[in-house]
């Protein structure tokens, strides 16, 4: 995750899916953000700049809308502040966690991800968020399928493995890869987490969040709470950001 990318449409249903679960759950919702600098190449991308639906009144922007108004008006602020500039800091993480993005309550891990401290950052993040039931996992890119320590992009599958054997109940984002075949990379995915986790394949739902890039989130669920979480998926999934197709079932 990176500061450019708050309030974008990514954003939007990243914070509507976390908000709806740990609603209907009644869990604590703990935030690794998995924070990175740009690169100067990525600075001149297009990333992160899908935040017009928040400030023009299109049937694009009413659909979203009416899927958590609430969420919709205080990402509408910050991006209207930041737009006008008023504030050309104000598109931040720093807002989101002070402005009741997410749950009161939440827990977050906002320390920097970089190439040379990633033992001692995540030994960190496993001890801030240790009494949150649920803990989202925020990388730029996703999950890598080879234990790796050398790119701050991606979460691992060992590190997601440390989590999950704390008792915890995981959301992981995946962005989209190049190859044009995006869900065939997500079931290979979720294969993978299987394998690894040692889990059942009901323990594991992969949602598909497609407004702006292509994207998704894999939820990752201890046995005891699959009851619970499973409903809150199907519940999800019956407003309007499943009967408008914000969010699919993989």
């Amino acid at each position: 995750m990176q500061d450019r990318y708050v309030a974008d449409v990514g954003d939007f249903g990243k914070y509507g899916l976390l908000n709806f679960i740990a609603s209907e759950t009644k869990f604590r919702l703990g935030v690794n953000w998995y924070l990175t600098s740009p690169t100067p190449k990525e600075e001149k991308s297009d990333d992160g700049k899908f935040y017009k639906y928040l400030l023009k009144d299109t049937k694009y922007a009413q659909k979203l809308g009416v899927c958590n108004k609430g969420l919709y008006e205080k990402l509408q602020k910050i991006i209207r502040e930041w737009d006008e500039g008023k504030n050309p800091e104000i598109r931040c993480l720093k807002q989101i966690e002070d402005h009741n993005i997410l749950p009161k309550g939440t827990i977050y891990h906002n320390n920097e991800l970089k190439e040379n401290n990633r033992k001692d950052w995540l030994s960190r993040s496993i001890r801030n968020l240790s009494e949150c039931e649920l803990v989202f996992f925020d990388p730029d890119n996703g999950i890598c399928v080879k234990d790796d320590d050398k790119s701050t992009k991606h979460v691992y599958c060992n590190e997601i493995r440390d989590y999950f054997e704390n008792g915890q109940s995981l959301v992981v984002y995946q962005h989209a890869d190049r190859t044009g075949k995006f869900n065939n990379v997500l079931l290979d995915k979720k294969d993978k987490l299987i394998k690894e986790l040692e889990i059942i394949n009901n323990q594991i739902i992969c949602l598909r969040y497609k407004r702006g890039s292509a994207r998704a989130f894999f939820i990752i669920m201890q046995q005891e709470h699959s009851v619970c979480i499973t409903k809150a998926i199907n519940d999800f999934l019956k407003t309007k950001w499943g009967e408008h197709e914000h969010f699919t079932k993989i």
